[in-house]
């Protein structure tokens, strides 16, 4: 008796499955042309351009020498391990970028000197700049690996120092603008996905590169650096999307005072917010017939392409209501009138 109702609910499922299929049609088969699995291919990349707003945060430690200060942006370090002496045999400013040594500095009354054995000082600035970034991903399933490279120009304040402030004065280096290049790879992962929205958590890791004409290279030795940001995206059409990414940055290199064996860590910690846009190679060939209005992927003859009609940040393929989202009696004037039409 099971076994007969067992074999009555197969007969059943099986002739549901069949009424269903028959209710919708065979399917007609769709072959593309021959670069179609290129196509598909191509898909999976996108390019990705973005500019926004970076606040950097420059600090470094000075210890175990002295400290001279001679004015406003008059600072020097010298060693201190022998007793002090009039004047002092070699001192160095600039110690944040490109150490100059400076011969004989001479001890007048208004000076300040401090010896660092005991205290440590650490001077602070921040900087602003202008990031400009373009990078290309290849995403699968809901993950992506990519490469990039990004530049900007930075600005930087004046260094202070966090005790001593009625003695030791803030110093300015000896520019106020520069740039920076980077070059790295990322990877990451859609954390939320919907139609329209995603949110994305990524890290870029890489080389960056301090420009030669305001950073000494032969005495600044330069690590990698990290970064860190979410992404929050929104699609427009399958092919184009925009974004907003904020991120920190981790990032540090140290400068060696020449001839000595002294050396100064310089922190360069970052916070970015970037507003980009995502671009992907479109799977189907827009459509060739010159008249189409066709607002959707079709069919002509044994091909599929998609919509002529509709700019690359609109829906190729749209459901109702995704162009147009307002009737025309409610825009513009019409939204005020009591009969629009």
């Amino acid at each position: 008796m099971l076994i007969k109702k067992v074999f009555l609910l197969i007969v059943l499922v099986l002739a549901m499955d069949s009424a269903i299929a028959q209710q919708n049609g065979p399917k007609r088969k769709i072959s593309n042309t021959n670069s179609a699995p290129i196509r598909s291919f191509l898909n999976m990349f996108s390019l990705n351009v973005s500019t926004g707003y970076g606040a950097s945060f420059y600090s470094h430690d000075i210890s175990d020498v002295g400290i001279i200060q001679k004015g406003a942006d008059s600072v020097f370090i010298f060693d201190n391990t022998f007793v002090v002496s009039d004047p002092i045999q070699t001192g160095y400013n600039n110690w944040f970028n490109n150490p100059q040594a400076h011969q004989n500095i001479p001890l007048n009354p208004g000076d300040f000197l401090l010896s660092t054995d005991t205290v440590t000082v650490t001077y602070r600035a921040k900087g602003h700049s202008v990031p400009i970034n373009g990078s290309l991903q290849f995403g699968f399933d809901r993950y992506r690996i990519g490469i990039g490279a990004s530049y900007e120009i930075q600005t930087v304040s004046r260094f202070s120092p966090n005790v001593l402030k009625n003695d030791l004065l803030p110093f300015k280096p000896n520019f106020s603008t520069t740039t920076m290049s980077r070059y790295y790879i990322m990877f990451g992962g859609e954390v939320i996905r919907t139609l329209r929205h995603m949110l994305v958590i990524d890290a870029r890791v890489g080389r960056y590169n301090l420009s030669k004409k305001n950073f000494n290279p032969d005495v600044i030795k330069k690590g990698i650096y990290f970064n860190l940001g979410v992404v929050f995206e929104r699609s427009l059409s399958e092919y184009f999307r925009v974004y907003l990414r904020p991120s920190y940055e981790f990032k540090s290199y140290t400068v060696t005072i020449p001839e000595t064996n002294y050396q100064i860590l310089n922190n360069m910690p970052a916070f970015y917010i970037n507003l980009g846009v995502v671009l992907k190679f479109p799977e189907l060939r827009k459509c060739p017939v010159n008249k189409c209005r066709t607002q959707i992927d079709h069919v002509h003859g044994s091909r599929q392409y998609r919509s002529k009609v509709h700019p690359m940040w609109k829906w190729q393929d749209p459901d109702y209501g995704q162009n147009y989202p307002k009737l025309i009696k409610y825009k513009g004037k019409n939204k005020r009138k009591l009969n629009p039409y």
